[in-house]
């Protein structure tokens, strides 16, 4: 049999490495397309049944978009009615023309709240800003609810045992009073335990939602005025600066000419004192 020649071995090896590197760049790129996505992770509340989510996600605008689009998410809400969505706070906070934080607080029906995230998201990039973060929080309420099933069940099965005796005739009166008391025990044990499994399917039955817009983490770009704008404020700081460094050094001015006039005449004004302050001679005359 005859071994293929070394070209051609060659050529072998270029084309099978040309193949890994194809793939592996079809791998990176497809990679780099699902981490580009600005949205939420794609969880659906089916997929965790009994578990309470939260949504929180903070977005960057323009100072003067943000009015606007929180506007758009509040629509948004409003057109899905009351039963499946609700504002439940509002805040709009303005500081100086380019600055301003808001806050968009809903309650959403579970099935509909990943959805609703995802195209609020996508309002916001329309508007040319971005998505900096998302929290998807999450309390499983399964144990709640089978605690509250379990001991409601318990509790219902010895409250009927109690008034099955209490209506027997034949349960002495002296121990009539003790079975009412247990039975009312019972009653409220079950209407404890009805409370707690209550309010875990409150919780579970409905998505908090927040949004958070902010200029924090947005680049507006370039405008001449805003250029400007910054232009002058540097401008003014150093100004002060250089203000606040002039007095400085005036207060300091005549200490240091003091010490320098020391240095360099200390000798000359030591003997001129001397003669001005110190004792006279005394003439003895012969």
């Amino acid at each position: 049999m005859r071994l293929p020649s070394r070209p051609v071995t060659l050529a072998l090896v270029l084309v099978a490495a040309a193949s890994t590197l194809a793939g592996c760049k079809k791998e990176d790129t497809e990679y780099a397309q699902n981490m580009s996505g600005s949205s939420a992770p794609d969880i659906a509340p089916s997929a965790a049944p009994n578990v309470a989510f939260t949504y929180d996600y903070r977005f960057a605008l323009a100072a003067k978009d943000i009015a606007a689009v929180q506007e758009r998410h509040a629509a948004a809400c409003e057109g899905l009615g009351l039963a499946r969505c609700r504002i439940a706070g509002v805040v709009y906070r303005r500081s100086g023309d380019d600055y301003v934080q808001a806050e968009l607080a809903l309650k959403l029906a579970p099935d509909i709240a990943r959805k609703f995230g995802k195209d609020a998201a996508a309002t916001v990039e329309a508007a040319r800003g971005t998505l900096n973060q998302v929290e998807i929080g999450g309390e499983d309420q399964s144990a709640t609810l089978r605690s509250s099933e379990e001991t409601s069940e318990s509790a219902r099965t010895e409250r009927e045992r109690l008034e099955r005796q209490l209506a027997d005739r034949a349960t002495p009166d002296a121990v009539r009073s003790e079975l009412e008391r247990q039975l009312a025990a019972q009653r409220d044990v079950e209407r404890s335990a009805a409370r707690d499994g209550q309010a875990a399917r409150a919780l579970v039955a409905v998505t908090p939602m927040r949004f958070t817009y902010s200029t924090d983490g947005f680049s507006p770009g370039f405008t001449p005025a805003r250029t400007a704008k910054s232009a002058l404020a540097v401008a003014a700081t150093l100004i002060n600066w250089l203000m606040s460094l002039a007095i400085v050094l005036a207060a300091l001015a005549v200490p240091i000419g003091l010490l320098f006039l020391i240095a360099a005449h200390g000798r000359r004004l030591a003997l001129w004192l001397w003669r001005l302050l110190g004792p006279k001679p005394v003439i003895v005359a012969d």
